[in-house]
């Protein structure tokens, strides 16, 4: 098949998900003006900036979780291990605005230390973060809202902590999403250098 995007129609957003994926995920907490806490995962997640730190993600849509960071300016985004994979799936139930996800999935809050949103205690690790801004791309039900957070706090389960004290992706397990309803979980790692041009 070779078509031309404007062509592609419906298929365009299963399309990038077959393409660009295994996809890791921003398991992200916030809470609403009210403080109703929601969790939602969303697989389109990366790093932004190393210096300052910077996360992203996008909301596909105008979900809960865009809403409440732009009421608040706060959200946490928990790592997702392969263990937790199933109450993950749960949290993208689309639940009235008032339910928390996260005790519909049977987790545990634990309180944050610079935002109001909690981290999931179960997740090996967090990013508690500021919004920076959202960044839009047209008004659909598949329009693309990317957030941008500055990290202001990471807490990282000391038991999944290498010798050089980052974390280990093996001991983290992560899970990740790949094409149409398939997640996939990491396989043995190669370590390849990274060429040099000049003589080190």
């Amino acid at each position: 098949m070779d078509r031309p995007v404007a062509e592609l129609g419906r298929l365009t957003y299963p399309m990038l998900n077959c393409l660009v994926a295994p996809r890791p995920i921003a398991w992200v907490s916030t809470v609403d003006a009210a403080g109703v806490v929601n969790l939602a995962p969303h697989s389109y997640f990366t790093v932004a900036s190393a210096v300052p730190a910077v996360l992203q993600f996008t909301s596909v849509g105008r979900k809960d979780t865009l809403r409440n960071i732009e009421a608040t300016g706060e959200f946490v985004v928990n790592l997702v291990p392969w263990s937790l994979r199933t109450q993950v799936n749960l949290t993208s139930i689309d639940a009235p605005a008032d339910v928390d996800e996260l005790a519909l999935a049977g987790l545990t809050m634990r309180p944050s230390r610079t935002v109001r949103p909690p981290r999931v205690a179960e997740s090996p690790a967090a990013a508690e973060c500021r919004l920076i801004e959202v960044r839009s791309f047209g008004d659909g039900p598949l329009a693309g809202h990317v957030v941008f957070g500055e990290v202001l706090q990471v807490a990282v389960d000391p038991a999944v902590l290498a010798d050089d004290g980052l974390p280990d992706l093996q001991l983290m397990d992560s899970a990740a999403r790949g094409d149409r309803m398939n997640w996939y979980r990491l396989g043995d790692p190669e370590p390849i250098e990274r060429p040099s041009w000049q003589p080190r």
